[in-house]
């Protein structure tokens, strides 16, 4: 999409000064985490795009997910989601996002990296947290750089927190992620709707909080690879058992 090129690149030219730019590398590299509010990673009218087409999309396409996963210690996926798929046949806005140079140039300033399409399957979700206790729990990313795009949040005393232990290592076969809870603190992170993070998801162990109520909490998560990535193969047995 030319416009929206042309649309990002302007924006973000603006919006990302280069003392800004060097400020967010740093905070990224120490945190693995760096929140964007509405209106600074896209334009606002561009998020409410977003919106539109996941709100729809929901509606018409999403599956109920209710799995355990072994690598990540049997940790909860309890949530409706749109898959990558799904997103592709019937959607246009997301997907052009994803696919945007500006985008990706912009992160991997930021990630002093430079981002790479990951398996096509983890492109981009629709997750919704919608009854009590449902969750996305203790895990890691099979590729490095995701974010997040808040499209509806509840109040904080609903649940739906993001919490995170940066510089942490996913072993499949031990993943000792109640270790990790013991030995690191965990720092917890509310966002509201129109906000974004860019996470360092292959090395941050993160959940969502369980939900409290029959409230919603619904976000898009667009996911990258590392263009020098030299792994010759990327399991992708999360994705296969909560996702697909």
């Amino acid at each position: 999409m030319e416009n929206l090129e042309s649309l990002l690149e302007t924006h973000h030219r603006d919006a990302f000064p280069a003392q800004k730019l060097k400020k967010c590398a740093e905070e990224f590299s120490r945190n693995g985490y760096l929140k964007f509010d509405m209106g600074e990673l896209i334009p606002a009218q561009l998020f409410d795009q977003v919106i539109a087409e996941s709100d729809q999309l929901l509606e018409e396409h999403s599956i109920r997910r209710d799995v355990q996963v072994a690598s990540t210690g049997y940790s909860k996926r309890f949530m409706s989601n749109v898959t990558a798929q799904g997103i592709r046949d019937h959607g246009a806005i997301i997907n052009a996002l994803y696919k945007s140079p500006a985008l990706r140039g912009l992160l991997g300033k930021i990630a002093g990296d430079k981002l790479a399409d990951c398996w096509e399957e983890e492109h981009f979700l629709i997750n919704k947290l919608e009854r009590e206790g449902d969750t996305h729990g203790w895990h890691w990313g099979d590729y490095p750089y995701t974010v997040i795009w808040i499209l509806e949040a509840p109040a904080i005393e609903h649940g739906g927190v993001l919490q995170c232990i940066p510089h942490t290592t996913w072993d499949k076969q031990n993943p000792q992620i109640d270790q990790y809870i013991v030995d690191n603190p965990i720092r917890s992170y509310y966002h509201v709707t129109g906000q974004a993070y860019f996470l360092k998801s292959d090395t941050t162990l993160h959940r969502v909080t369980p939900m409290k109520g029959e409230v919603p909490r619904i976000i898009l998560n667009t996911c990258w690879a590392s263009a020098n990535d030299k792994r010759e193969q990327v399991e992708h047995e999360t994705m296969v058992a909560a996702f697909i």
